[in-house]
């Protein structure tokens, strides 16, 4: 199943062209970061002994995507400055 995976990711990868590969990808990323967000602050509204537990595995959560986001934002700025 993981080679089948692995075909098909690369298949759609080299299929795409950049613009619209960047974008499907961070428009995915801000759903993505806008749900756990949403979740998190939800979590921590609730409150109770859970919800520290929760909130750290929000925040576990959080740290890579946003590190891709920035990552995306940098790429299509130096695409637009240059």
């Amino acid at each position: 199943m993981t080679s089948t995976v692995t075909a098909a990711t690369t298949a759609v990868l080299l299929s795409s062209s950049y613009d619209a590969l960047s974008t499907t990808v961070g428009v995915a990323l801000v759903i993505a970061l806008s749900v756990l967000l949403f979740q998190r602050e939800a979590t921590r509204i609730l409150g109770g002994h859970r919800a520290v537990a929760w909130e750290w595995a929000f925040d576990v959560a959080l740290v890579p995507l946003l590190f891709v986001f920035f990552v995306i934002v940098a790429a299509r700025l130096v695409e637009l400055i240059v």
